[in-house]
């Protein structure tokens, strides 16, 4: 049913836990499944050097949140803006049509936390 990096990012998530004094951090959820995600991002001229999460959901919300972390650090906050549910779902090697929506709140949370930082 799932990918092998769905697998993979569900057993042993990267980046569990929270940031000591985070640049910014934003929080998603969503009301049908009830899936929480805080995400914490620590910011240096303009790009993520670290990013870690915090999840309470199902098999998809852990691993796509976990995956979106890795791909976040690096990366300015312009290129993080332009990353999409699509991209997502691509990068974690695919999704069942119906848990699509779970890997949405951790988009959901990067959206909320690049606009805290820069509000």
């Amino acid at each position: 049913m799932y990918s092998d990096i769905v697998k993979e990012h569900f057993a042993h998530p990267r980046n569990v836990g929270e940031l000591e004094a985070p640049d910014s951090v934003g929080r998603a959820k969503n009301e049908v499944d009830g899936d929480q995600v805080q995400l914490h991002l620590r910011v240096r001229e303009g790009k993520i050097v670290d990013a870690k999460m915090k999840v309470m959901g199902c098999v998809v919300a852990i691993a796509s949140t976990s995956l979106l972390t890795e791909m976040l650090k690096g990366k300015t906050l312009e290129d993080v803006r332009s990353i999409t549910k699509e991209e997502l779902v691509e990068n974690l090697g695919g999704l069942p049509e119906q848990k699509k929506r779970c890997s949405l709140i951790c988009i959901d949370a990067l959206r909320d936390a690049v606009e805290a930082y820069e509000g």
